[in-house]
């Protein structure tokens, strides 16, 4: 069988790399009458040499016995062998798990394997294998690529699914599940348990004036705190932010509670040395005791949230615990919604827009929605600053409506003045997912603005989308998929341990969170998280956006990623309406 050179290195450059090779490699060699009578080195023509001497893959023609007989040098640099060492050997030399022998034993097909190194490392190896030859004599070709980096990267994903990226320690969903299982451990056993919600004073204060690393440094030195505070069998996990929230399990009375809430007072009191930065900073505290207080976690976390906004009202640096005067709370919260209900009326709450910048064409695509009050005495204030609050009272859904129709006005406006439609990203409060007739308030909206669902996408927290006790957060995104309502993963450090999930909804966007895109050019493990996270939307062909890229070097690292879209400082700043819209008719590309 003659095939012509040429034609085949055209080939190459037309065909997925592992088709083709086994395909080239088959046309080579089908014709040849045996491996044993004829060696294969001697068959391969010059042009042939230099593809598998250039390609990223080891490749190796084996007999139908295991024994190899070419050997190619990215199959050298994977294995560690030399192809004089190797030839006439057998493949389990390189593979521990392969089992070789007349019949076929080998196996056509892809998977995954355990390689094995000349130095005895053994290591992660995706392995292709081709049956070729003839009847009488078969063989086969097979390609090696190791995959230790990509198995290492999703490892980290799923472990970042349950602790936090910064502090290393558990993150809400694995704070759930320890909760859960807690609370259930004390009921048989008839224990009490201490739920307690921490948030650090000012903290924004210092994040703001000594810089988002120094902020981060601080975090990191007051997990460390407040761990040394506990016991091995107690949890500590970061919710986000500046909050932290602590299990204590099986304590045998509420003292117990408030020795430990003062000793995490006590050792805040120590200034931290943070980058040459002498930081001092306190710490607020809500307990709630359960059975006492009440008997499910969700109404357990809400209790200890009161109880620590009470901390901060009478004077910070201390501890409440729930059930004790919470009426002032409950004073508090009414008095926050009247405040922000007249910002309603009188214009006071407001949008700004970050640009979302095609990495293609350089052009602004999209929008992302945020959240700001113009307070008359404070100034801008952030939604994060307001927002936890806001999300206790029944205003967060007065206000999350307002925001949509906000956001779909705008869109219709822009259109009206003969701007190209623009996709526009909100952020929902989780507290709008659970409340009846969400979708129908969507569907609404998007009548009453003239705007096309398709301009619409929503966040979402990926731990609102799996697990049990989810099912309506799923049937709601799927009602919002039949509108053309699209779909984003707002927070995607829980990856890959919840791809299948993933798969089963009408997502259409994944982001890449600032925290990974900001180390990822200085840190290997953030790097390999942001192409695995790359790689697992590719996969569920969802279009891929990082956030909060501020540098150069970052930018092109998310090209060579594979990245589609991209938001940040880099490019812009949250703006106002007028600012976006003259960026908007300006037309200028940002990369």
């Amino acid at each position: 069988m003659s095939v012509d050179s040429t034609t085949l290195i055209v080939a190459v450059l037309a065909a997925s790399a592992t088709t083709l090779l086994l395909t080239l490699i088959y046309l080579r060699f089908a014709g040849h009458r045996s491996f044993r009578e004829k060696t294969v080195i001697p068959a391969i023509d010059e042009q042939l040499r230099t593809v598998l001497g250039n390609i990223a893959e080891g490749v190796m023609i084996i007999d139908s016995q295991g024994t190899i007989s070419m050997f190619n040098p990215m199959a050298e640099q994977i294995f560690g062998y030399k192809e004089n060492e190797i030839r006439g050997k057998n493949i389990d030399a390189l593979l521990t798990d392969i089992r070789t022998g007349v019949g076929g034993a080998i196996g056509s097909g892809t998977r995954e394997a355990v390689g094995l190194r000349k130095s005895g490392a053994t290591f992660q190896v995706d392995l292709t294998v081709c049956e070729t030859g003839d009847r009488n004599h078969p063989g086969f070709v097979a390609i090696a690529r190791d995959i230790t980096e990509r198995k290492q990267a999703e490892q980290r994903l799923v472990y970042l699914a349950q602790y936090d990226a910064l502090t290393g320690l558990p993150t809400r969903a694995l704070f759930h599940d320890r909760a859960t299982h807690a609370l259930a451990r004390a009921s048989r056993e008839e224990k009490l348990v201490a739920i307690m919600y921490l948030d650090l004073d000012h903290f924004k204060t210092i994040n703001d004036g000594m810089g988002h690393h120094v902020g981060d440094e601080l975090l990191k030195a007051v997990a460390k705190r407040i761990t040394s505070c506990l016991r091995d069998v107690d949890t500590v996990s970061r919710l986000g932010g500046d909050e932290f929230t602590v299990i204590l399990e099986s304590i045998p009375h509420i003292d117990n509670a408030t020795i430990v809430a003062e000793k995490i007072i006590d050792v805040m009191q120590e200034p931290f040395r943070v980058d040459g930065h002498e930081v001092h900073i306190t710490i607020s505290i809500g307990i709630t005791i359960y059975p006492m207080d009440d008997k499910d976690l969700a109404s357990l976390l809400k209790d200890a949230d009161q109880a620590m906004y009470r901390a901060k009202q009478a004077g910070r640096n201390n501890f409440q615990l729930f059930g004790i005067d919470m009426a002032e709370n409950a004073a508090a919260v009414k008095q926050m919604e009247m405040q922000i209900e007249n910002a309603l009326e009188r214009g006071e709450l407001l949008l700004h827009y970050q640009p979302r910048v095609d990495l293609s064409s350089g052009n602004i695509i999209g929008v992302e929605a945020l959240l700001r009050w113009q307070h008359p005495e404070m100034g801008l204030i952030s939604a994060g600053d307001f927002m936890p609050l806001l999300e206790r009272s029944k205003l967060v859904y007065t206000v999350d409506e307002w925001v949509l129709r906000t956001v779909c006005t705008q869109n219709y406006q822009w259109q009206k003045i003969g701007m190209s439609p623009l996709r526009m990203t909100v952020n929902i409060s989780p507290y709008r997912f659970r409340r009846r007739g969400f979708v129908e308030l969507v569907e609404k909206i998007l009548k009453e603005t003239n705007m096309s669902a398709d301009y619409l996408e929503l966040d979402v927290p990926p731990e609102k989308l799996v697990g049990t006790g989810h099912e309506n957060y799923r049937a709601v995104l799927n009602q919002l998929s039949a509108l053309g309502v699209h779909v984003a993963l707002a927070d995607n450090g829980a990856g890959t341990s919840f791809r299948d999930s993933f798969q089963r909804l009408p997502l259409y966007v994944m982001k890449i969170d600032r925290s990974f895109v900001r180390d990822a050019t200085v840190d290997r493990d953030h790097a390999a998280i942001v192409e695995a996270v790359v790689s697992l939307a590719r996969a569920m062909k969802l279009k891929v956006v990082a956030e909060g890229v501020e540098t150069r070097e970052q930018l092109d690292a998310l090209r060579r990623y594979g990245c589609d879209m991209v938001q940040g400082y880099l490019f812009s700043k949250p703006v106002s309406t007028e600012d976006i819209t003259r960026m908007l008719r300006e037309g200028k590309r940002l990369v």
